[in-house]
């Protein structure tokens, strides 16, 4: 069974995610803010990481939580999906594609905007762990 670990602020789309994603199979731990982020996602161990970008404090939290994690080398290769409505209602100019992705600033695997269809996240989350 594939793990997965899911960030993000709303606790209603965080339910609702983790019903669908494990209604396809996938083991699903989720958390609702950046408190010992990087000890929990080394302790469940996920095959693939989701953050959200927008946090209340923070706008920009997830794009700093994507970077913590790749400065530690046992977790830093999982890939990390960004699943955000930042290109709906972001302060940032523009829109975020995958094409944005770097290792410094936006060191993340794959953008999907919010809404997501569970099967295209699930499909997702399959061609990017490879198993």
């Amino acid at each position: 069974m594939k793990k997965v670990y899911l960030v993000d602020d709303d606790i209603d789309l965080v339910s609702v995610t983790k019903i669908a994603l494990q209604a396809r199979g996938f083991e699903v731990e989720s958390q609702y803010d950046d408190e010992d982020l990087v000890d929990n996602i080394r302790q469940f161990n996920p095959d693939a990481i989701i953050l959200d970008v927008m946090f209340p404090d923070d706008n920009g939290a997830g794009f700093r939580m994507a970077r913590s994690i790749r400065h530690h080398d046992d977790i830093k290769n999982k890939p990390i999906i960004m699943l955000t409505a930042v290109n709906r209602d972001g302060d940032f100019p523009g829109k975020f594609t995958d094409k944005d992705i770097d290792d410094i600033y936006l060191p993340v695997t794959r953008f999907i905007d919010k809404p997501v269809d569970p099967d295209k996240l699930a499909a997702t989350i399959n061609e990017l762990t490879g198993k």
